[in-house]
């Protein structure tokens, strides 16, 4: 995707003026200091930062895991500090997807129970009688898209990493999410492995998704369409 076709597409994401410290004993340790970020739809952006510089605590306050202590994140022109509690459970269960370092898997579920699981919670009971049949033909489709037709059946803990970061990707996407936020999705695989995983969220920002990913790699997220540094607890292009 060229520059000049992204520039415009509309904007879908943007933190302003974000700061978020920590308390730490007597000690407050001031993590973020102004971080700003704009992301267009069908971007693929990539956050980089060294370890300790605030890249995942960002993460969070964009997908809306964590509220900044000054500033705001907006979607899609809607700002987290004007929504409610059931509209910031919307926004994270629907309109966006998290896939994290170390997977977050159920291992008492078995792999199409993982990835459907977004689906059930949405609904509620009542509504997921009506709704499972199309719910489990949709993970079933996921997992087939991501090689692991013939993994349903087993549980997490008997997957290799990059089984399991696939299912974690899969979850991610069940409610078609317009966003997709990653944090270090390959820092706990081999370079092989992780190379698998970012050819998968190539593939998913060609067909059009929207992707923000955090990485302390240089090589990593050169695989992304535009790199932005988190450095001092502000982003700097």
């Amino acid at each position: 995707m060229n520059e000049t076709s992204t520039n415009k597409r509309p904007l879908i994401l943007k933190a302003e003026n974000v700061h978020k410290s920590y308390r730490m004993g007597a000690t407050r340790v001031k993590v973020l200091k102004g971080a700003n970020l704009s992301v267009r739809e069908g971007e693929f952006v990539a956050v980089i930062g060294a370890s300790g510089s605030g890249k995942s605590t960002f993460l969070h306050i964009l997908g809306a895991l964590d509220r900044p202590n000054e500033g705001d994140v907006s979607f899609d022109g809607h700002y987290f500090s004007r929504m409610g509690a059931r509209e910031l459970n919307h926004f994270r269960n629907e309109m966006v997807g998290f896939v994290f370092q170390f997977y977050h898997l159920l291992d008492e579920l078995n792999v199409l129970e993982n990835v459907y699981l977004p689906a059930m919670v949405s609904c509620g009971v009542a509504g997921w009688l009506g709704t499972r049949g199309a719910a489990k033909a949709r993970a079933r489709e996921l997992l087939e898209t991501m090689g692991l037709q013939d993994r349903i059946r087993h549980k997490p803990y008997q997957l290799s990493g990059g089984e399991r970061q696939r299912v974690a990707i899969g979850r991610a996407l069940m409610n078609k999410p317009r966003l997709l936020l990653a944090d270090e999705p390959t820092g706990n695989l081999d370079s092989a492995t992780g190379n698998g995983i970012l050819e998968v969220f190539e593939q998913l920002n060609r067909a059009g998704q929207t992707i923000v990913m955090v990485t302390h790699d240089e090589r990593v997220a050169h695989r992304a369409g535009r790199v932005i540094t988190l450095a001092d607890g502000r982003v700097k292009s």
